[in-house]
């Protein structure tokens, strides 16, 4: 039987709507990690190197943007963010299917998605974390955030596990434009959650972007099990 506080939780519309979002957008980012690849390959023949290089292209985005998009999203809104991050992930993963059908696409398309998704999922990632203590009061927040990371995990490991079979019902690229839905789906939902979102700090209550920025490199580079998990 399930505890009033955990009902009471997963009874807030708003935590029902965040929580399905994101699921959908794991379940689409690990749809689309495999999905993209296999097009490269089976699709365009990509050789050993082409396909490294789409490797490399899919892992660069956190390197670059995680510690500027962490402490830029600390001073915009949030939900305009995510929304926005998961409207442009759209657009480029419904690109690929949409230049396969008319047999127009290339491997420098996929790379630019590829990117593009990425750096998007960095950003949306940052803004949909910071976004937490505007749905539920200080004291839930960590009960949100375990039951949030358990489900959020689920969807993750069962991710891959669903993109196979997708792909093997439905081919790898009709797959990618399977992941669109997906960025829409997390859109539609962050677009209705009406919890208020209290407006950012003025810039002269916080230090500056370039400070923060440091100062959180020097916190990453002091923990080498940190930079292992990045770099790996």
């Amino acid at each position: 039987m399930k505890s009033s506080a955990d009902s009471s939780l997963w009874r807030h519309r708003d935590v029902r709507l965040y929580w399905a979002g994101q699921a959908s957008d794991v379940l689409g980012s690990s749809l689309s990690s495999v999905a993209i690849p296999l097009v490269a390959v089976v699709s365009l023949h990509a050789t050993t190197w082409e396909a490294a290089v789409l490797a490399a292209v899919q892992k660069t985005p956190p390197l670059l943007f995680s510690l500027p998009a962490g402490a830029w999203c600390d001073r915009v809104r949030k939900r305009p963010l995510m929304m926005a991050t998961s409207l442009i992930s759209a657009a480029a993963m419904a690109s690929i299917p949409l230049a396969a059908s008319y047999d127009r696409l290339a491997l420098m398309q996929l790379w630019v998605a590829a990117f593009v998704v990425g750096s998007c999922h960095v950003v949306g990632m940052a803004a949909s974390l910071s976004y937490i203590p505007h749905l539920l009061p200080p004291h839930r927040l960590l009960e949100a955030d375990a039951k949030l990371a358990s489900a959020n995990t689920l969807a993750d490991i069962g991710g891959p596990a669903l993109a196979g079979a997708l792909i093997g019902l439905i081919g790898a690229a009709r797959a990618v434009a399977a992941d669109a839905v997906s960025y829409l789906v997390t859109a539609w939902c962050t677009l209705r959650i009406r919890s208020p979102e209290t407006a950012p700090s003025p810039r002269t209550a916080r230090p500056s972007l370039r400070s923060e920025i440091r100062a959180g490199r020097g916190v990453l580079l002091g923990r080498r099990s940190v930079v292992g998990h990045f770099v790996s």
